[in-house]
């Protein structure tokens, strides 16, 4: 079995079986909901692709992401919104992902639930970043994105409590806050 269907079968496997359809958009809690893709490329050795942000966006400027962003009142379901700010953001169609599920949501520091979907993308299709949000788009190969040990964490003091910091360093890039702990959380999913 090779890493991708390997992959896919721990995944699916363990998948949290949630439901984000019934919860109506004009909540409080869905107000502050939001979704990223994990988009993996299904190359002989698969990739997660990752961006990093522009310098003069107003939040997490310069970080590194996975494409996504707060859900909008049109947005049927968070799948959806991770979507669309995928097209936004680095011109990924939809249809052009295969959606594999969702993990668990996360809350961010900025007080967002966001809920990390997973999808797959064939080599075929092209990608570009939309240069008004994105400095730059690169793949991480999927094995060395989920090796347990590549990941290292601090512990800090954010405002009277403590809180681990993730962070994983692949070539020039440093992916830390809640993209690593994303990153981290997939990774003991799948051990």
């Amino acid at each position: 079995m090779n890493m991708l269907d390997n992959f896919i079968n721990r995944f699916e496997l363990i998948l949290p079986i949630a439901t984000d359809t019934a919860q109506p958009v004009n909540t409080d809690s869905a107000k502050k909901s939001a979704a990223v893709l994990l988009p993996i490329i299904c190359k002989p050795e698969p990739t997660l692709l990752f961006t990093k942000r522009t310098d003069n966006l107003r939040l997490h400027a310069s970080q590194i992401s996975f494409p996504g962003g707060a859900r909008e009142p049109d947005d049927h379901n968070l799948i959806e919104t991770a979507l669309r700010e995928s097209y936004e953001e680095i011109n990924i169609l939809p249809n052009q992902v295969q959606i594999l599920g969702k993990m668990q949501p996360i809350k961010s520091h900025s007080g967002y639930l966001v809920t990390p979907i997973v999808g797959l993308l064939s080599t075929k299709v092209s990608y570009y970043k939309n240069p008004a949000e994105v400095a730059a788009i690169f793949e991480v190969p999927l094995k060395l994105a989920l090796t347990l040990t590549h990941h290292h964490s601090i512990m800090i003091n954010n405002a009277g409590h403590k809180k681990r910091l993730f962070f994983y360093r692949y070539n020039q890039y440093l992916i830390w806050g809640l993209t690593a702990t994303i990153l981290n959380k997939l990774a003991l999913q799948l051990v």
